[in-house]
């Protein structure tokens, strides 16, 4: 019986006095057949009509790579051996690898940071994929795949999630140039995402528990004035602006580029108001990206100052755990943000936004200390409870 799943023949370059055309052939019962293919469908594939005749047979050559790969997979009996670079060379093609990079360079209103990070993800990627050997096409039929290499990974839940969203757009991307259609991987969920979490516990390394990357310890203020004499003055600043905002790293950065922050004065509440942009946010509009955070202590209208004169700068990891406190990484004035609101009368659901949080639960459960003591006093309760 046929399959036709299995891809047959190849496409080839045939070169007229008029220009290049896409040609495809194949054979049927010992039969080679031969057939010109129309404008439409070359144009499909990713022909275009202004490529050069070298640029349309690398490109020919490209699918055809694809296609034989795809047709050795259906294949179980007829196996062979591909080399690492081979493969490759065939899932990643260096020229699609620099388009694809390109893209990413276009599309980037973040850091330079967030820049560096979308290069880790692509390099995560490409070595899954060759381990994997498997095709922008296969994607979704590999999911379970995809996830079990997760866990043989050991990498983190959240990792899991950015893998999976920077997955489908490659595999987009890619399938587009290729002229597939392209079916997305969910993310990991249930007893998958239960599986990549728990194996990320059994994880070991050196300065980690477990070796996963614990979340920083809270940074106070008391606990940065400490170490005030130990830092440079731009570096106090930079740690002082992560606690009194609640800032990410990355939105501190954006300190420094007009286009990403705004100070307006807010008629009705007669305050000041620091509006930022949320770089980290990539699946929502861009007009919904930005977070506001009313200028109400005092604190706060210092930092104000350290803004306006650029007067701070990022430090060091080592710098911070070496003068700062073991535990405490560049989150640590976000990550103590919350009880410092709260200490000061602040309620949950307005700190949650200003944390830039769509959901309130995500501010109790990763940013609330729960070992913090906070009630409300009862004036006529005082004197029963007070201890003597």
């Amino acid at each position: 019986m046929k399959d036709n799943n299995i891809p047959r023949g190849n496409y080839y370059i045939r070169v007229r006095t008029t220009g290049w055309f896409l040609w495809y052939q194949f054979y049927e019962n010992g039969v080679r057949h031969q057939e010109r293919v129309d404008s439409k469908a070359a144009r499909d594939l990713g022909f275009k009509p202004e490529m050069s005749v070298t640029d349309a047979k690398k490109l020919c050559t490209q699918i055809n790579k694809e296609r034989s790969l795809l047709k050795d997979k259906i294949r179980v009996a007829a196996k062979r051996v591909t080399s690492l670079k081979t493969l490759d060379e065939i899932l990643f093609p260096q020229d699609r690898i620099n388009k694809f990079q390109e893209l990413l360079e276009e599309e980037n209103f973040g850091s330079e940071q967030h820049l560096e990070k979308l290069n880790s993800h692509f390099n995560f990627i490409q070595k899954m994929c060759n381990e994997l050997r498997i095709l922008p096409i296969e994607y979704k039929q590999a999911s379970k795949r995809i996830y079990k290499y997760f866990i043989k990974e050991k990498i983190s839940p959240s990792y899991a999630a950015r893998i999976v969203s920077f997955l489908n757009r490659w595999g987009k991307f890619a399938s587009r140039i290729s002229g597939n259609f392209y079916d997305e991987v969910p993310l990991p969920r249930g007893r998958e995402k239960s599986a990549i979490a728990d194996a990320q516990l059994t994880k070991s390394g050196v300065n980690t528990e477990l070796g996963v990357r614990t979340e920083s310890l809270p940074l106070t203020p008391a606990a940065l004035f400490n170490a005030k004499d130990k830092l440079i003055p731009e570096q106090f600043n930079w740690l002082l602006l992560t606690i009194w905002f609640g800032l990410r790293p990355e939105e501190v950065e954006l300190l420094n580029q007009p286009k990403r922050f705004r100070i307006e004065v807010n008629a009705k509440k007669k305050v000041n108001v620091l509006h930022i942009y949320q770089s980290k946010l990539q699946n929502i509009a861009e007009e919904k990206r930005w977070k506001a955070i009313p200028i109400i202590f005092p604190e706060q209208k210092n930092c104000l100052d350290i803004i306006q004169a650029k007067s701070f700068k990022r430090p060091l990891h080592k710098t911070v755990r070496k003068y700062v406190g073991n535990g405490i990484t560049l989150y640590g004035g976000r990550k103590a943000f919350v009880d410092l609101m709260l200490s000061k009368g602040q309620k949950l659901e307005d700190i949650s936004m200003w944390l830039g949080h769509k959901d309130i639960s995500t501010t109790w459960q990763h940013y609330k200390d729960k070992e913090e003591i906070n009630f409300t006093e009862v004036p006529q309760l005082a004197k029963l409870i007070a201890i003597k």
